[in-house]
């Protein structure tokens, strides 16, 4: 094994959206009930209900005591035999976190942004096995296109959700580490609107707006607009990012029972490549050629490795979907959703060849020892992805046991179009001197088309029954039909789950909980046989803990995870020639410890987390970790409430997320480890709010993940961003 030493340490902004709709704002708000006698004085114990204990999709503090998605029902998390958080959009504002991956950097038993400042795609790992796995507002949001094309947006979401371990009786397909689930913004009944401004480094401005609120007296019809637009640049050089984001929705409630909500989106997503593939020689360990030739032994993180004058990356997505909800009865709610997603997606880039380069930084195919070859990629992407669900809720009570029963079914059909092109035949890059324009655009070839069609069916059965309001027993079954052609992919699976929770006394609730997933895998091995599903079996084991009257959860988790039916490469294989044969015998074990403390304590908003994993395949044998996943992670983010110089309404912390070595799934080669601070100082004056953020506050230089293939990735350079917010 080889330990290594230390890490390295103008386009036009579309605020259009934001502005169109700004005007009709202010009306909303004049045309909401001021006067209570003009209520119906049934609606008034229902508002002081839902102030006084919120739901799981609405906004919370650092305190998020629901969650919706791990039984599609709203049940507090000491009831839940699953390990679980929910971050508030509080907390996703005062880390000020731009991606989906930032967002989870300080969530235990996840891996966030593996590849680092890679801007095709969010990148996480939960509990060493999931890749990306992603729920929106309960249902699958699988990616289309060349990696996605358009990433998630969090200023969208009410709240994240972060289930961990087999899920697929809830989800339908998806790997063994667990989900994350969006929860969108929706209408609210309390009126607000906010508007903020951002600058910062890299050339940053962004301008957001989220306004809800009810249209009439009766608070029948309420609405939501959520728009957003951005212009950056990144700690890449020549590479800029563009977003607009504009989202309304509008739910009508024509009786106490029956509730409407219709929504639609729009988001275009337009930027460069920010990720280079540069091997390991040069960045994890330096690069005796570079040195030999009187460089640095380190290529700079800030290196683009594409062409300014064509490179480019992105897409757009148009969504429209709905949401009912009836009551029947008083003990029985149907509920049912559908949604339809239209993306396109476009990629014209360059990567190093990085194959091309040695452990020792000698390159054969280079003109020069500094140099480095390249190949240039395309692809064009038209993706429609339409998926729905219905839901039956009972609640029903025998004597000492209350019961919510649950049954439903779900349904996914996606279609995508890919097309892809490479070309070899590229000019060489000076990593120390770039000199572009040396390679025109090339004239890929996308007329080839790979359409691949993926339809899911599932089926399932709940039921969480409480016993003398101190034991929960959940029992869940799920049956699910997956065809994908023309992958040969045709499978029926039952998946399971069964946990039972102790409600004590004192607050305390320990659980264990059994769990299932599956995951098609598609393609053949290499004697021609078709692949059958990956299966996830979890035990796992813990406890919660809520101290009576505090806004805090505690909660200690130990799991045994196993994936099986994992492909290998074949030791056998009849094509000796072929790299890439592989065949059904492997199975990865994973065991794992998880402390995570979230909440408020006296002025303190905080979330601690620390987290030990052990990854390795055990069919065939291995006693190396997985590829890219610590053994020991631990993070901390706490904001203190203070007042100075008579002034209230300041807030000041930060945090510090730290990863252990990985190594590449063979212990030939390792990554070092890394510990990343992060501030906030912020000041609330009435309307007025603003702060101040800067991630990776000493601007640490480091390598987050280092292939067994033989490149590396950066991880995310200082950015510093001010806003200003104005909310009525």
């Amino acid at each position: 094994m080889t330990v290594l030493p230390r890490p390295r340490t103008q386009r036009v902004l579309r605020y259009t959206p934001l502005f169109f709709c700004i005007a009709g704002i202010s009306h909303a708000a004049d045309n909401t009930n001021s006067d209570p006698s003009a209520s119906d004085t049934t609606v008034l114990p229902a508002l002081q209900i839902t102030a006084e204990q919120a739901r799981a999709t609405e906004p919370v503090g650092y305190d998020t005591p629901y969650s919706s998605a791990a039984t599609r029902t709203e049940t507090p998390l000491e009831e839940l035999p699953q390990s679980i958080s929910v971050l508030s959009a509080q907390q996703i504002e005062d880390q000020k976190a731009m991606t989906l991956q930032d967002t989870l950097g300080y969530s235990a038993g996840v891996r966030a942004g593996t590849y680092g400042v890679d801007n095709r795609g969010d990148w996480f790992t939960l509990r060493g096995s999931s890749e990306s796995n992603v729920l929106l507002d309960g249902m699958r949001q699988p990616t289309s296109g060349w990696y996605g094309s358009v990433r998630s947006e969090p200023f969208a979401y009410e709240q994240i959700e972060v289930l961990r371990g087999p899920s697929s009786v809830m989800a339908g397909q998806n790997a063994p580490g667990g989900v994350v689930n969006l929860v969108s913004k929706l209408p609210r009944e309390q009126p607000s609107t906010e508007l903020s401004l951002e600058a910062g480094n890299h050339d940053h401005k962004q301008l957001s707006l989220d306004s809800t609120g009810p249209l009439n007296q009766d608070n029948t019809l309420l609405y939501r607009i959520v728009a957003l637009g951005k212009d950056s640049g990144t700690q890449i050089r020549h590479a800029s990012e563009e977003r607009s984001y504009f989202a309304p929705s509008l739910t009508w409630r024509p009786s106490s029972r029956t509730e409407l909500t219709a929504y639609a989106q729009y988001q275009e997503d337009e930027s460069n490549n920010t990720n280079a593939f540069l091997p390991w020689a040069g960045t994890l360990y330096p690069n005796p050629q570079y040195l030999a030739a009187g460089r640095p032994g380190y290529a700079p993180s800030h290196l683009f490795i594409g062409e300014p004058a064509w490179d480019t990356y992105g897409g757009t997505r148009h969504r429209a979907g709905y949401q009912i909800e009836q009551g029947l009865g008083e003990r029985l709610t149907l509920r049912h959703s559908l949604r339809y997603d239209k993306i396109k997606g476009h990629l014209e880039s360059m990567y190093a060849n990085f194959w091309e380069v040695a452990a020792d930084g000698s390159c054969a195919t280079c003109p020069s020892p500094t140099q480095i070859t390249r190949t240039a990629y395309g692809s064009r992407t038209d993706s429609e992805i339409t998926t729905s669900d219905l839901v039956l809720e009972a609640k029903l009570h025998a004597g000492a046991i209350e019961h919510t029963l649950l049954v439903g079914a779900d349904g996914m059909k996606m279609d995508d179009d890919q097309r892809t092109d490479t070309i070899d035949e590229a000019t060489p890059l000076d990593v120390f001197n770039p000199v572009y324009g040396t390679m025109p655009r090339p004239d890929f070839d996308f007329s080839g088309s790979d359409p691949v069609e993926t339809q899911q069916f599932g089926v399932f059965i709940q039921d969480q029954a409480k016993i003398v309001e101190k034991l929960v027993i959940t029992g869940s079954l799920r049956r699910d039909h997956v065809d994908i052609d023309p992958a040969n992919v045709d499978d029926w699976q039952t998946s399971h789950r069964m946990g039972i929770t102790w409600l004590a006394d004192n607050g305390a609730a320990p659980y264990l909980s059994y769990s299932e997933s599956f995951e098609t895998v598609s393609g053949k091995d290499s004697h021609g046989k078709v692949f059958v599903p990956k299966r996830g079996k979890q035990w796992e084991s813990g406890i919660k803990f809520r101290p009576n009257g505090d806004n805090l959860l505690l909660s200690a988790s130990v799991y045994l995870l196993k994936d099986e039916n994992r492909p290998v490469a074949d030791p056998n294989d009849p094509d000796p020639s072929d790299s890439f044969g592989e065949i059904q015998a492997g199975e990865v074990t994973v065991k794992g410890v998880e402390l995570e403390a979230s909440g408020k304590v006296e002025n303190w908003d905080m979330i601690a987390n620390y987290t030990r994993t052990q990854a390795q395949i055990t069919e065939p044998a291995s006693h190396a970790q997985l590829s890219s996943i610590p053994k020991n992670s631990a993070s901390l983010w706490a904001v203190n409430h203070f007042s100075l110089a008579g002034i209230s309404g300041f807030r000041a912390g930060g945090g510090v997320r730290y990863s252990g070595e990985t190594g590449d799934g063979d212990d030939r080669i390792m990554t070092p480890s890394f510990a990343v601070f992060d501030a906030l100082i912020a000041l609330d004056q009435g309307s007025w709010r603003y702060a101040l953020n800067i991630n990776n506050l000493f601007d640490e230089e480091y390598i987050v993940t280092a292939l067994e293939r033989g490149d590396s990735w950066f991880g995310a350079r200082r950015k510093i961003i001010g806003s200003l917010s104005y909310r009525l």
